[in-house]
C-alpha cells in the first residue's frame, strides 16, 4: 500500500495567485472609488476578507486532507474538509490514464493524474514530480498505464 499527498508548493502557488488577484481587485477599487473614500475602504476590506479566508484557512485544510492510497487492487482518493469524500476504483475498471503536467511541474506541484473509468473519471490532483512518476510506475506495474 502506497499513500500520496498533495504537494505543498501547489498550495503556495494557489495562495499566491489568490493574493495577487485580490491585490489587483483592491488596486482597481482604489482607482475607481477614490471619490468615495468610505465605499472604497469598505470594498477593500470586503475583497481582502473574501480573499484571505479561502487562501489562508480553507486551502491549507483542503491540502492537508487530500490523499490518494494505492493498494494491491484499488486506488482511493480522499478529500474534503467538513464532508469527507472517498472515491475508490479497482484497477480493472480503468480504461486509460492521462497525466497532466505543465512547464513548471517540478517547482509548482501542479501535476494531475486522471484515470478514465467505465462511467466516469477519477482525478489525483497536486502531485509532486516524484509522486507523479512513482504513481505512473505503480500503474505500469499493474498493467494499467503504458508509458511511451
Amino acid at each position: 500500500m502506497k499513500e500520496f499527498h498533495a504537494e505543498r508548493s501547489a498550495l503556495w502557488t494557489i495562495m499566491l495567485t489568490v493574493c495577487l488577484a485580490a491585490a489587483g481587485l483592491i488596486a482597481a477599487a482604489g482607482a475607481v472609488l477614490d471619490r468615495w473614500p468610505n465605499v472604497m475602504w469598505g470594498a477593500i476590506v470586503v475583497v481582502g476578507v473574501i480573499a484571505a479566508i479561502p487562501a489562508f484557512c480553507v486551502l491549507p485544510l483542503y491540502f492537508r486532507m487530500l490523499s490518494c492510497t494505492v493498494t494491491s487492487s484499488s486506488i482511493t482518493v480522499t478529500a474534503g474538509i467538513l464532508f469527507r469524500r472517498a472515491q475508490s476504483v479497482r484497477f480493472e475498471r480503468v480504461q486509460f490514464v492521462q497525466i497532466v503536467s505543465g512547464p513548471f511541474d517540478g517547482t509548482l506541484g501542479l501535476n494531475f493524474v486522471v484515470l478514465h473509468l467505465y462511467g466516469g473519471h477519477l482525478t489525483v490532483p497536486f502531485l509532486s514530480r516524484d509522486d507523479r512518476e512513482a504513481f505512473a510506475a505503480l500503474l505500469q506495474q499493474k498493467g494499467v498505464f503504458h508509458a511511451p
